[in-house]
């Protein structure tokens, strides 16, 4: 990845990337907010590389179109600057903006490709595509593209804050943490660093240093749902299970579209054995995110508690069709079969989790090992 730009265009000083993106909102608000929250930040999207005054100057009008939702003219205005200077990277990142806020994904991949390559060091474009693949529930392919971001700036906040929140949907929080501790430190007034670092470090169980981060979010921006969604999450561990649950009833009250918020209300309910209530908000955060295997495998977890293990065993099947290895999903999975009658099957599953368990799963792991020799009970 070069850090010039092509045709002797100044380049950027580190930290200055333009912001007419999507992907940081993406990765923290799930791909149903996506069009909701599609133009963040676009106070700076009057930067252009373009060299033809004329398209620098339509390319500006339509990055203040796109940010008062009036896409048909911004599409105009940046087609437009493209008839002016045809290797304008920014005009064509702005037509896949308005493609994304049309739902038109396959065309918005078109403009991000377009975009870089015209101008593979816009970061814009690739923390864009970034968004992309996380609206179609590719948070690998995600990665990369926030990372290429990174890359070019490394005091790209937006580009750090997808690369922290992406890592943390993917359940490496260290990772995780590492990224959004630097984010935290270089830009101490964003709000949502410090709400996902809470997040971060509330699955770590550091929880009072989760504390002084989600109050810090708070006292920045009150109404945060990020900050109110880290906050629900220590409290659930606190195991203050009622207030938790009223915090994230407020969350998804104010955005209603992401799966992850309706996963951890449906886990709260769930560890107060309210089965009903958690089968009916884990159904609605499989609609939203019907490829999140961890939604499956609270499924399975709630279908035992309701004493249907053959539905368990169906629920734990489809987490490990989405994501392998899932050495939590495949011990699940055991207990579900072993409970339905089936005990092959069930200690077949248990040897396949021992072969998975990683380090911090040794216990479970030793208890299997003694299950499967017959030393103690199956789970």
């Amino acid at each position: 990845m070069r850090l010039s730009r092509r045709g002797g265009a100044p380049a950027r000083q580190p930290g200055t990337t333009a912001t007419m993106t999507v992907g940081g909102i993406v990765a923290v608000l799930g791909a149903g907010a996506l069009v909701m929250f599609l133009v963040v930040s676009l106070a700076d999207c009057a930067h252009s590389s373009a060299r033809q005054p004329k398209a620098a100057a339509l390319q500006a009008a339509g990055a203040a179109s796109l940010a008062r939702g009036e896409l048909d003219r911004a599409a105009g205005q940046f087609a437009l600057a493209l008839e002016y200077e045809p290797r304008l990277a920014e005009a064509e990142n702005g037509l896949g903006l308005v493609a994304l806020a049309y739902g038109d994904h396959e065309l918005a991949e078109h403009h991000f490709r377009a975009a870089l390559s015209l101008d593979e060091d816009l970061a814009e474009a690739h923390l864009n595509l970034g968004g992309l693949r996380l609206a179609r529930h590719q948070p690998e392919e995600a990665l990369e593209c926030f990372r290429a971001a990174l890359a070019i700036d490394p005091g790209y906040a937006a580009a750090r804050l997808a690369v922290g929140e992406t890592l943390l949907r993917l359940g490496r929080y260290e990772d995780a943490r590492w990224e959004l501790a630097k984010l935290c430190a270089a830009d101490p007034g964003n709000a949502r660093a410090h709400a996902a670092h809470a997040l971060v470090l509330a699955h770590l169980e550091r929880i009072a240093l989760a504390e002084t981060e989600a109050r810090r979010a708070l006292a920045l921006d009150p109404a945060l749902p990020a900050a109110h969604r880290a906050r629900g999450e220590i409290l659930r561990r606190r195991g203050d299970l009622l207030t938790a649950e009223a915090e994230l009833r407020a969350v998804v009250q104010a955005q209603p579209t992401s799966a992850e918020d309706w996963l951890a209300l449906g886990v709260v309910l769930a560890q107060q054995r309210r089965w009903a209530d958690a089968g009916a908000i884990l159904d609605r955060a499989a609609l939203l995110g019907p490829a999140l295997a961890e939604v499956a495998f609270v499924q399975a977890f709630v279908e035992l508690g309701r004493e249907r293990p053959a539905a368990a065993v169906t629920a734990a099947r489809h987490a490990l069709e989405l994501r392998l290895p899932y050495p939590q999903a495949r011990l699940l999975l055991a207990e579900a079969q072993y409970r339905a009658g089936d005990a092959a099957a069930g200690r077949a599953s248990l040897q396949r989790f021992i072969d998975e368990a990683p380090p911090e799963m040794a216990a479970e792991k030793a208890r299997a090992e003694r299950a499967v020799r017959g030393a103690v009970p199956p789970p």
